[in-house]
């Protein structure tokens, strides 16, 4: 028995997921893997204990007879992991109150402050935040690198629960000496496309709130990898720009920037993940709830 290899939870997870999806290829997307991916770890715990867990065929893969006593067995083994995980983490945070926050640069700079300081008037509580970009954010929870994420996009990542619990909405900005800014009617798909823009990096929630909106990929003056860099080039006229409303409602103030109106929807949620069938330890629940209005 001692040379027996271990056990992969993350692969049982993934084949249980198999059989409650009803496909390799459905089950890699609700556990936020591509299906190559999946494949490959399916095929290397088949290899490991030389089994064969799934017949394939043109048409999709369905369990053999082996791969049902599999997940028969996994779904045990997954119940008692689970259980001894939640246990771990409801003492740990218990008595440390700890939660791993990651979120998007808006939601870490103008919101999640009143919604930690909430927190802290409830429980004693020591955070720690990593402020990232919107897919980062899910990429770290995923990788339980942070306990929950918050992110400023309408997508919903792969293999995460969601919730939205607010709304923000950009604008686009520009010098006041620059064109748009004497305008009365607001801005059309085909004038914004033919512009060139200051935008933040690929991956943020803004960027992408303002790709879909647009419908085309808009050509770049230059790529910022903060709002405050954003902000900053756009008051030197490097271009127009867009923000979200709260990060520059004092440069408007100030008349130091020109909000454009536009036709374009640039409301976007915010919106809370966290990885699917985990047990939340008290402080992020209880963060989960100060974000929702609870």
């Amino acid at each position: 028995m001692a040379d027996l290899p271990d056990i992969d939870i993350e692969t049982l997870r993934l084949i249980v997921a198999v059989d409650e999806a009803g496909s390799l290829s459905a089950a890699a997307r609700d556990r936020g893997l591509s299906q190559p991916s999946a494949s490959a770890r399916v095929r290397a715990f088949e290899a490991r204990w030389q089994l064969a867990l799934l017949d394939r065929s043109p048409r999709g893969s369905t369990l053999t007879t082996d791969g049902q006593a599999v997940i028969a067995w996994a779904r045990r083994v997954l119940t008692e992991a689970d259980t001894m995980r939640a246990g771990l983490a409801s003492l740990t945070g218990g008595r440390k109150g700890e939660v791993r926050v990651a979120a998007s640069l808006t939601i870490a700079e103008f919101i999640l402050p009143r919604w930690l300081g909430r927190l802290r008037d409830s429980m004693e509580v020591h955070p720690q935040l990593h402020v990232v970009n919107s897919d980062r954010v899910a990429d770290m929870v995923r990788s339980r690198l942070a306990d929950i994420g918050f992110i400023e996009t309408a997508a919903r990542p792969a293999g995460l629960e969601h919730r939205v619990v607010g709304a923000d909405r950009l604008v686009v900005v520009v010098h006041p000496d620059h064109p748009w800014a004497s305008r009365r009617t607001p801005l059309r798909p085909e004038t914004m496309a033919r512009a060139e823009w200051v935008l933040r990096e690929e991956g943020s929630g803004t960027r992408s709130t303002f790709e879909a909106a647009l419908g085309a990929r808009p050509t770049t003056a230059l790529q910022a990898g903060s709002t405050a860099a954003l902000i900053g080039a756009v008051r030197a006229g490097l271009g127009p720009g867009v923000v979200s409303e709260r990060a520059v409602a004092a440069e408007i103030a100030a008349r130091h920037l020109v909000a454009v109106p536009t036709v374009l929807d640039l409301e976007r949620p915010l919106t809370a993940v966290w990885r699917k069938g985990s047990r939340m330890a008290a402080a992020t629940s209880e963060l989960l709830r100060v974000a929702s209005g609870g």
